[in-house]
């Protein structure tokens, strides 16, 4: 029993992006569907239901960027890759991921800063900048973990083959 707990607990974890895009987009379409209704059926909409929808979408876009980078789903440029003898490859994909994990972190550092300095609030909801900022340290956050996670995978690769 325990170790399905576990499981499902690391199921969670491994899938985190996912599911809580999944939940933002879900909230937005909803929203966006009860808002069409209420306004074309009795004449008025949720006045908070607009400004929800819009920081549910912007969660479900920055969890999505980086789902699709952790799962390598973004789209790549592999001409240098093809010039590039057989030997270089490793060598030069493990160049890219450094530079990729010193991206990533300073955008989560320059979005620490950006988050910490949040001090607006919605017009409507009256809901902290710094709860829809926060996404973009996670997001960024997240990104430099799976880079990591990329290079020690390369390294593994690296030392296999050779």
């Amino acid at each position: 029993m325990q170790r399905k707990g576990f499981r499902v607990l690391f199921t969670i974890v491994k899938n985190i992006e996912e599911i809580l895009a999944s939940i933002a987009i879900s909230i937005t379409v909803v929203l966006v569907i009860v808002n069409v209704f209420l306004r074309y059926g009795f004449g008025f909409t949720l006045p908070w239901g607009q400004e929800l929808s819009v920081i549910c979408f912007i969660w479900a876009v920055y969890l999505g960027i980086s789902s699709c980078y952790k799962n390598n789903l973004h789209m790549g440029v592999d001409a240098i890759l093809s010039v590039l003898p057989q030997r270089a490859l490793a060598p030069f994909r493990l160049l890219v991921l450094f530079f990729l994990l010193s991206l990533n972190g300073l955008l989560a550092f320059l979005s620490y800063q950006y988050t910490m300095l949040s001090n607006k609030t919605t017009p409507v909801i009256g809901l902290s900048y710094f709860t829809i900022n926060i996404v973009l340290i996670l997001c960024f956050g997240l990104m430099t973990l799976h880079t990591m996670r990329f290079i020690l995978n390369e390294l593994k690769q690296f030392k296999q083959n050779t």
